[in-house]
């Protein structure tokens, strides 16, 4: 993890340096990503770059973390907003992202680079999902996530139950956004389909019987 002297730094210092950090994952995958480049990109020493982290390992750390509790934090004000609608929330997911690729359209490569490694993957979980073990996870996505949604609106209370409607949530955001990605002048009917992908998680297929 970073060092707590990395912690103390102005935001303004540790903004320098996260930019820097993606300007160089952006570039190249993350085994062949130059501690050299991040240094040169944040205009920092290199002394003073192993004050703050002992690898790129740790500046992937810092940036996993930092994207993590900013993603936490709007989709808590979310659900704190819609009454603990989950739905709601995943839609909000899909609009938030939408602005943040076309903002930042390397974030895609970004994730790709980061991720292409295998140590990165298992510092989020991503070596297990979607296996139901990740939700023993203390710092959890899915955790945190039942913790704040309002459960009475669903059929099931558990989170063991809760948690492949969540997966399935969250297959189907992540092949939205790739679809905007790739098509983005097709948005309003990508985010139709997203919308009756959720319609369909929320109310099911089959017609109910009638008793």
């Amino acid at each position: 993890m970073p060092t707590e002297r990395f912690n103390r730094l102005p935001e303004a210092k540790r903004q320098a340096i996260r930019e820097a950090a993606l300007k160089e994952f952006a570039r190249v995958p993350f085994d062949k990503a130059s501690i050299n480049q991040i240094i040169r990109n944040a205009d920092i020493s290199r002394g003073s770059f192993y004050t703050y982290f002992v690898d790129k390992q740790d500046v992937v750390e810092f940036l996993l973390k930092d994207t993590f509790e900013k993603m936490e934090d709007i989709c808590k004000k979310e659900l704190n907003h819609n009454g603990g609608d989950y739905f709601a929330m995943v839609e909000m997911m899909f609009d938030y992202f939408v602005g943040e690729l076309r903002q930042n359209p390397d974030m895609v490569t970004v994730a790709r680079n980061i991720f292409f490694n295998k140590e990165n993957n298992e510092l989020v979980g991503m070596g297990r999902w979607p296996s139901p073990d990740c939700v023993a996870m203390p710092d959890s996505p899915a955790r945190w996530m039942y913790e704040n949604i309002d459960r009475s609106r669903f059929q099931f209370e558990t989170m063991e139950e809760i948690f492949p409607l969540a997966v399935l949530a969250m297959s189907s955001l992540a092949t939205s956004l790739k679809q905007y990605y790739e098509y983005p002048e097709q948005l309003e009917n990508i985010r139709k389909m997203f919308c009756k992908s959720l319609d369909i998680l929320k109310y099911g297929v089959y017609k109910r019987e009638e008793p």
